[in-house]
């Protein structure tokens, strides 16, 4: 009998035990989610890197009132094109031509000025002009006139004349053509300007650089007539200046033209001034 009392007094302790236990967990209280503590995140590599950025000391430059970053870009330095040769200039009383300038413009490369070649260098003296002596021609093809004294004839006949200069001057002898064709009665002097255009075309085979100005009207033995300038660079890099002077005269084409070194235009425009002043 004791023994059973003893197992009941065990089995009610048992029952009590397991009764306390599921109280305590019944009154354990949770944290709600939204209650719940937030982590600082602590500040990375970058952001702290921006931080010091931010906290750097501002450093300002105190500059002219007058300052301008982009002076050097924009400032004119004001050096003119470079003539390569010298200026065209009147031939007669026809009307002179502008020669076209190729623009070659230089900076200087740094703060201190450096001499650019060749628009910075000194000008080169141009050369001497060249003074000619003269005396009268009889030519084959019926006309007369004044040219230098001491000039080679390479053709005198019954059409054309031709006279050369002995004296080379940058690869060049000065040479002075007078010729004359027949022509129909119905050529009329605005014919001459398709002519004109071909021999130009005729003489710019033999260059490699070719320059015309405008063609313009001028008269030659009392005729109408029509004459235009060049300039040819030749494979070499010889310089040559030259006219082209046709003109309409007694049912003659006739023609007037020179070719000289480029250098000494002027000199030999002057020779073929005297034969077109005093051609008769």
């Amino acid at each position: 009998m004791k023994s059973k009392a003893l197992y009941l007094i065990l089995f009610l302790c048992l029952i009590t035990l397991t009764l306390c236990g599921c109280a305590a967990r019944e009154q354990t209280v949770y944290e709600e989610a939204g209650n719940a503590q937030r982590q600082t995140p602590q500040p990375t590599a970058v952001r702290q890197a921006d931080a010091l950025q931010l906290t750097q000391p501002e450093i300002n430059i105190d500059y002219p009132d007058d300052y301008d970053a982009y002076a050097d870009e924009e400032e004119d330095d004001g050096i003119e094109p470079y003539l390569d040769d010298e200026e065209e200039t009147e031939v007669g009383t026809g009307s002179a031509y502008a020669l076209p300038v190729d623009s070659v413009y230089s900076r200087y490369a740094g703060s201190t000025p450096i001499p650019l070649d060749p628009v910075d260098m000194p000008t080169p003296t141009p050369p001497p002009e060249l003074e000619f002596e003269y005396e009268t021609y009889d030519a084959a093809i019926g006309y007369s006139f004044e040219a230098p004294v001491g000039w080679i004839v390479d053709q005198d006949d019954k059409d054309a004349f031709v006279i050369r200069d002995p004296e080379t001057r940058d690869n060049v002898n000065g040479t002075i053509s007078l010729s004359r064709t027949s022509v129909s009665a119905t050529y009329r002097a605005n014919d001459l300007k398709s002519e004109l255009t071909n021999r130009l075309n005729d003489i710019q085979r033999h260059y490699v650089g070719w320059q015309i100005w405008n063609a313009d009207e001028r008269k030659l033995l009392g005729g109408d007539g029509i004459y235009n300038i060049y300039r040819g660079t030749a494979y070499d890099g010889t310089l040559v200046r030259g006219l082209v002077h046709l003109a309409l005269v007694d049912r003659y084409m006739v023609c007037l033209q020179f070719s000289a070194p480029g250098q000494y235009n002027t000199s030999y425009q002057r020779v073929y001034n005297k034969i077109r002043q005093t051609i008769k």
